[in-house]
């Protein structure tokens, strides 16, 4: 055999090895240098990105806390909406009613910076001296409208709830007469809608804590009138709803848990100095704000102007050290790779070394990888990411009789039977789409020419960092197993259906062995002598018996060959139907036996409606035979209910009697088995093999719970779903 000479994967030119030293040291700061500059635009673009980061987590925190200020204030004002409803459903509300009114908000609590909801009277001059006389009436002795001095119109504050405390300053106060507030008062009258006033110090400030302020105000007219138009408007006008704030404590707690991070000034209007300043404080001269913005509110009409900027706790929300850890990472990097610059160059020789050795090692790992597969006693295979078969071992290609290079791609289904081919490829396709491992049985046509039957099993391969490589499978010959399988159904096929037809030609034998002893009886009259011998009577009676015995046996047997196989559709029947079925077929037992049958909530079940019924008879003549208690007072009770249990359900036939020891719950099943009971009554011991034989074709179980104090139930669980049909 001609040998190759081998090359060595590190053998490389002499010249290579004899560079220059300083070689690696000039290649060595050339990597130093661009690392270095590389890491110096990584860190100035990182820091270009915490400014835009911070910028954005600013802005959104400013339209967050506006939003907040806005909610705010219409929440206030549906607040007086509210209190406009109160007077236009009542007309004027007395005094009582719009404490109860107010009482019911909970100021203190939904309400903050909310200093009371009050009510002003418009009065016109002529009615003055009447308004005055009346809230003195009402027990206000020393009332009087202020600030005093003839005006064309008055009005007067003679509701403010709660009424007490620093309130209690505002009362009969003519808010019309300050300019300020009859600006908000004229506007909201004329407009009908709300109205805010300006700056104001409000008549609740005392000496201490004298914040400023402004009112809401919302107009009420006259009940049942139109305010359509202007004029309708001022002359039908009753008076206002209002609610005078202190504004520092309407915005306690606007910026919520973060509300530090944030400095708040308030104006009134556009202009910003001093006298418009409403709420807040500039910051230090010596400190300027890393971030500021303006911002504007329109409240009717009216402008608030808002001057928002960072504090020093905004700075901790933003991650700073982000250009920090960037610059400290890739200036380390830089180091690393110099270094490893450094290494790879000088330890070329090392690299090429350790290359050759790791080549020599996958080489034999793939060697005995191939000796080991060639030698099993298995066909195998190895399947690439693309679904391409690459490889095959030697067992494989001597069944085939072909060559690696036939069976490589998709050349290995060529000798697939073309019956399974369709099946065969789409089995493996959707499988290795999901990644799953698959098992699968198909034809091959051998190297003879002859198909035989492969049990294929794959199963996906993983490299060692977890990545999919492909698929690997081993295929065995099942030809003779398939053929001894095929047989032994065969075989029982067979007898099944030779008992089926033994039971069938039997019935009519046994048939005639009835009639005839009945016709025997009936000759019997014609001698009353031997019709009255005990012994002939006695004998005619067991006959009889035997015969009825023998019928139900056959019946039985025939019922037993055929419990496997469906009598209809299988499908979701009606289990409470089947059982009130069975009722039905047993009622004159029942009514001998003197018993009571309940039936609760039944699951459905998924099997033929025929069989159901059939296994709710078998167990419930099973309960009136065997099932009665011990004290012949008690009457016999069989309860059948079910229940859903995931994904099977489960059925049970229950009597009240004595129970069954633990040592029979088994062997009751099996058949011609059975239990003497103290009354001798005995059936044919097919009963509840029939039952047994009909749930494990639908791939269920039956088996026996008792105890003395519960008596005997016998449960059968079915599959709920169609796993459980019988494949014939």
């Amino acid at each position: 055999m001609n040998k190759h000479p081998e090359t060595s994967v590190g053998a490389q030119p002499r010249s290579s090895l004899s560079k220059p030293r300083y070689y690696s040291h000039w290649l060595t700061v050339a990597v130093l240098l661009i690392t270095l500059l590389t890491s110096y635009q990584a860190w100035r673009i990182a820091v270009e990105d915490l400014a835009h980061e911070r910028q954005l987590y600013f802005d959104f925190r400013v339209r967050q806390l506006v939003q907040s200020i806005e909610q705010r204030l219409q929440t206030y004002e549906q607040m007086l909406y509210g209190a406009r409803g109160l007077f236009a459903a009542s007309g004027l509300v007395e005094r009582s009613e719009y404490r109860e009114y107010v009482s019911a908000l909970n100021l203190d609590r939904r309400f903050p910076g909310i200093q009371g909801v009050g009510f002003s009277l418009w009065i016109p001059k002529t009615e003055k001296d009447r308004h005055v006389a009346e809230m003195r009436k009402q027990g206000f002795a020393d009332y009087d409208i202020h600030p005093v001095g003839e005006r064309d119109f008055y009005t007067s504050i003679i509701y403010l709830e709660p009424f007490l405390g620093r309130n209690l300053r505002a009362f009969s106060f003519d808010m019309f007469s300050e300019p300020t507030r009859n600006r908000a008062m004229s506007y909201a009258r004329d407009n009908n809608s709300l109205g805010i006033s300006g700056k104001v110090i409000l008549l609740q400030e005392t000496e201490q804590d004298v914040q400023a302020g402004f009112l809401m105000y919302l107009p009420v007219y006259k009940k049942d009138v139109p305010h359509d138009t202007l004029e309708q408007r001022r002359a039908d006008l009753l008076g206002w709803v209002y609610a005078p704030f202190r504004t520092k404590d309407l915005m306690a707690g606007i910026g919520g848990e973060l509300e530090s991070d944030l400095g708040l000034e308030i104006f009134d209007g556009e202009t910003l100095n001093e006298e418009s300043r409403m709420y807040g404080s500039a910051p230090p001269a010596n400190i300027q704000p890393l971030l500021t913005s303006k911002q504007q509110i329109v409240l009717a009409c009216h402008p608030w102007t808002l001057l928002i900027h960072a504090e020093p706790n905004f700075q901790a929300r933003v991650d700073q050290d982000k250009p920090f850890i960037i610059a400290g990472n890739s200036v380390s990097l830089s180091l690393l790779l110099s270094l490893l610059t450094w290494q790879l160059v000088n330890s070329r020789s090392r690299a090429m070394a350790l290359a050759e050795n790791m080549t020599a090692e996958l080489r034999e790992s793939e060697s005995r990888f191939r000796a080991m597969a060639d030698s099993a006693p298995v066909m195998i295979w190895l399947s690439d990411t693309t679904q391409r078969y690459y490889w095959f071992n030697k067992v494989w290609l001597d069944f085939t009789g072909r060559t690696i290079e036939q069976e490589q791609g998709n050349g290995w289904s060529e000798t697939v039977h073309p019956d399974e081919l369709a099946f065969c490829l789409n089995h493996y396709t959707q499988h290795f789409e999901k990644r799953l491992p698959f098992s699968m049985e198909y034809r091959m046509k051998r190297y003879d020419g002859e198909y035989r039957w492969l049990l294929d099993t794959g199963i996906p391969r993983y490299d060692d960092h977890g990545e999919f490589v492909g698929y690997i499978g081993s295929c065995i010959d099942i030809t003779e197993r398939r053929q001894i399988s095929m047989a032994l159904e065969t075989s029982n096929a067979d007898l099944s259906r030779f008992a089926e037809i033994s039971a069938h030609h039997l019935m009519e034998p046994t048939r005639r062995f009835g009639s005839f002893t009945q016709r025997l009886r009936n000759s019997l009259k014609a001698y009353p002598e031997a019709l009255g011998d005990e012994d002939i009577n006695s004998s005619l009676d067991y006959l009889e018996h035997d015969a009825q015995r023998l019928i139900g046996l056959v019946r039985d047997i025939q019922l037993y060959v055929t419990a496997d196989q469906a009598r209809d559709k299988m499908t979701h029947v009606d289990a409470k139907a089947a059982a009130e079925a069975a009722i039905q077929a047993l009622a004159d037992k029942i009514a001998t036996a003197g018993a009571s049958v309940s039936v609760g909530e039944l699951p459905h079940a998924f099997i033929d409606l025929p069989r159901m019924a059939e296994l709710f008879r078998l167990l419930l003549d099973n309960a009136l035979k065997h099932g009665r208690p011990a004290h012949p007072e008690h009457p016999l009770h069989i309860e059948i209910g079910g229940v859903s249990d995931l994904d099977v359900n489960r059925y049970y036939v229950r009597d009240n009697g004595d129970g069954i020891d633990a040592e029979y719950r088994q062997r009751v099943f099996e058949i011609f088995e059975r239990l003497h009971y103290r009354d001798n009554e005995a059936g044919t011991g097919i009963g509840l093999s029939i039952a047994r034989r009909i749930v494990s074709s639908c791939r269920g179980k039956i088996w026996i719970e008792s105890t003395a104090q519960n008596g005997t139930a016998v449960v059968f669980e079915l599959p709920n779903i169609e796993g459980n049909k019988h494949d014939g």
